[in-house]
């Protein structure tokens, strides 16, 4: 299969510039054991999603939906975004308006988000941040993107997943702002059925998006891989073979048809190798977070930014 580079090109080239993190089996599950159920919805949302209510109130900046299933590492993906962008200059702040003002959960989450971005408690990030959304600004004030962090069982559950999507991810999808769809994928999933499913899951939902919403697939925890080479040094075509074996036709809805472009480029999507960071538990049982090297936000965040 062709390589994607970090701008979702097809490229020669074997390898890409990634920061080197020895897998050990620690981690291997950590994120998936602090990322779990269903946080911060009313017990009326917990019994109908259709009863959920957001608000996207600036359609000129684009959406990056975080997509993917419960304990993917979606939250934590945020956090380390955030964590990049504001230690290089960027703005990064809770939309207070995308959930309704009498949602105390949201609006303590939002008044308190940059001590919980910041906390190196793992548990304090994921058990707090929940169906959010943040945005983006450059240091002239100008808002650059938005961030959507929702949870993960109202886009594909293993019990379920062929599941209708609540009314608010059809008013997400259907809304004229533009798009990009992070869908997330991992090296850890064990039942090939729940693969199988997940990629009819992503197939109907290239069928469901809009016609120019942009994809990106972001490769989570591939610090428990064999892929990493060396510092600096990831052997992305080996991963995305290894993802096309994992996920088998994963790919096939993304070929690019352009009668020009596909001598080019052969998939309309990017492909993003990614770790979030480190979990490390200590002796009073909490893990203790330490973010990834900045190389990998910075990648998917130059991705995102050509996206948009």
């Amino acid at each position: 299969m062709p390589d994607f580079n970090p701008t979702g090109q097809i490229i020669p080239d074997k390898t890409i510039t990634q920061p080197q993190v020895v897998p050990d089996t620690l981690n291997s599950n950590v994120e998936t054991d602090i990322e779990s159920g269903t946080k911060g919805l009313t017990a009326e949302e917990l019994k109908d999603p259709n009863e959920i209510k957001v608000t996207i109130s600036d359609h000129d900046a684009p959406i990056v939906i975080l997509y993917g299933p419960p304990s993917c590492g979606k939250t934590m993906t945020l956090v380390c975004l955030t964590r990049f962008l504001k230690s290089h200059g960027y703005t990064v702040q809770p939309e207070r308006g995308f959930r309704p003002s009498a949602d105390t959960h949201y609006k303590s989450i939002c008044e308190n988000f940059n001590e919980m971005v910041n906390s190196d408690d793992a548990a304090t990030s994921t058990n707090n941040i929940s169906f959010m959304l943040v945005k983006v600004y450059n240091t002239q004030g100008r808002c650059l993107c938005q961030i959507l962090e929702a949870p993960g069982e109202y886009y594909f559950t293993k019990d379920n997943p062929k599941a209708e999507y609540p009314t608010y991810f059809h008013e997400i999808a259907d809304s004229d702002t533009r798009k990009v769809w992070a869908i997330i994928v991992e090296p850890d999933w064990e039942d090939q059925e729940d693969r199988v499913n997940y990629v009819d899951r992503i197939h109907k939902l290239k069928s469901r998006i809009c016609p120019r919403d942009k994809v990106v697939f972001v490769y989570n925890k591939i610090d428990c891989t064999n892929f990493v080479i060396s510092p600096g040094i990831v052997n992305t075509s080996e991963a995305i073979k290894k993802v096309s074996q994992d996920y088998p036709g994963l790919f096939s809805k993304f070929e690019n048809t352009h009668p020009i472009t596909r001598f080019l480029r052969k998939y309309d999507c990017g492909f993003i190798p990614f770790q979030t960071g480190n979990y490390t538990p200590t002796v009073g049982g909490k893990l203790r977070f330490t973010k990834a090297n900045d190389a990998y936000a910075r990648n998917l965040w130059n991705e995102i930014k050509k996206q948009i």
